[in-house]
């Protein structure tokens, strides 16, 4: 039996990673927010979570040492792992996030279809690509600036979106991803980074605590009716 090799050193792994920063940590910070604001699948606003703390990550790692990039990506992981076990303690199951009840009746208000906030998604957008050449951030570079301004705007939606803490959360917490990468970009000190990761798991488990309190109310969707 061979032995397991050993790891490559953080120098070598920052070479590694560095080739995916640009337009693949821009992508990535992009699908991730549209799909965290856009999906009622508990699932998929995990998934997009991650997606975007990897991109967020990657281009953190432009602007600070490679050790504050993999301080994100602890902290975006421990955050998906809290919300993960929440909602496997409320009894989401495999289920979309909950339905609300209204007037006794089990439904689905417009603002928490797919269809519907996947249009407004798509709107803002169209908007930001349109308007973000005309809304000039100084001294930050044009990555910097437009993971910033699209951050900033889909968090914003999300939160009026969200009517679960699930999505209100993934908002907040984007927020505080654009927070942090201007930081990064204008102050460069740790003891804001470490701020800023200090909030956001605190955020974190805030909304993982908001979930698991709202299971017992969450009930399986009425036959025929479509998720």
């Amino acid at each position: 039996m061979q032995p397991i090799p050993p790891l490559p050193p953080l120098n070598q792994l920052t070479q590694q990673v560095q080739s995916l920063t640009g337009a693949p940590a821009l992508y990535a910070v992009g699908i991730g927010a549209f799909i965290t604001v856009a999906a009622r699948d508990w699932r998929l606003v995990l998934g997009g979570f991650m997606t975007l703390t990897l991109g967020s990550a990657l281009l953190t790692s432009t602007l600070l040492p490679p050790e504050w990039a993999l301080v994100r990506v602890i902290v975006g992981g421990l955050v998906a792992i809290m919300w993960y076990l929440s909602a496997q303690r409320a009894g989401w199951g495999s289920y979309f996030l909950p339905f609300q009840r209204q007037g006794g009746v089990m439904a689905r208000p417009l603002s928490s279809t797919t269809l519907f906030r996947t249009l407004l998604a798509l709107a803002l957008a169209g908007v930001l690509l349109t308007i973000r050449p005309r809304l000039p951030l100084p001294a930050l570079p044009a990555d910097v600036e437009a993971v910033i301004i699209w951050l900033g705007a889909f968090a914003l939606l999300g939160l009026a979106l969200g009517d679960e803490a699930l999505q209100a959360g993934a908002a907040l917490l984007m927020w505080l991803a654009a927070t942090q990468i201007l930081l990064a970009a204008l102050q460069r000190d740790a003891w804001l980074i470490w701020l800023m990761c200090t909030v956001e798991l605190l955020v974190g488990l805030a909304t993982a605590y908001l979930m698991v309190a709202r299971g017992p109310a969450v009930s399986q969707p009425p036959e025929g009716t479509s998720r």
